[in-house]
This record gives C-alpha cells, structure tokens and sequence, in this order.
C-alpha cells in the first residue's frame, strides 16, 4: 500500500489543496492530526474536506522529518526551477 498512489481517471494524481492543519495530543498519548482541505478551486481557500489522524508519537516525529527534508529539496532550488 505505501507504493501505491490515488490517481484520477486521467491518470494524474487525485490531490488537495491543504487549507488548514492542528496537531494536538491526546490522553492515550496519540497524537491527532486534523487537516483541512480543497479539492477543487473553488473550495479555496476554507476547503470543503476535513480528514483526522491518530499518530504515535515515533510516526508523527517520522511525518515530520519527511515534511521537513520534501520542503528543503523546493526551498534550495532556484525560483522558477521546478522538481
């Protein structure tokens, strides 16, 4: 499952816009993930999606790391370069 990707009809890939996230814990020491979303334009920018995860504390550090190194491969690249 961790290979395979939701796509649309076309093929492309089936993705949202994040409009909005919170992350809080729990008291069974979960954390819970709350992103908002759009899924088309005209959603933007409240969304119309709203998805909750529960993570443990070693996935959300994981979650996080992953994030961080995606945003650092666009925020080192020239502008205008695309990935």
């Amino acid at each position: 499952m961790a290979d395979e990707w939701k796509l649309k009809e076309d093929g492309n890939l089936d993705i949202s816009s994040v409009t909005g996230f919170r992350a809080v814990v729990i008291q069974n020491g979960a954390v819970v993930l709350q992103v908002k979303a759009a899924t088309s334009p005209e959603h933007y920018p409240a969304g119309d999606k709203l998805e909750q995860f529960s993570l443990s504390p070693q996935t959300a550090a994981e979650l996080g790391r992953d994030l961080l190194d995606a945003a650092q491969v666009l925020l080192q690249k020239p502008d205008g370069e695309m990935h």
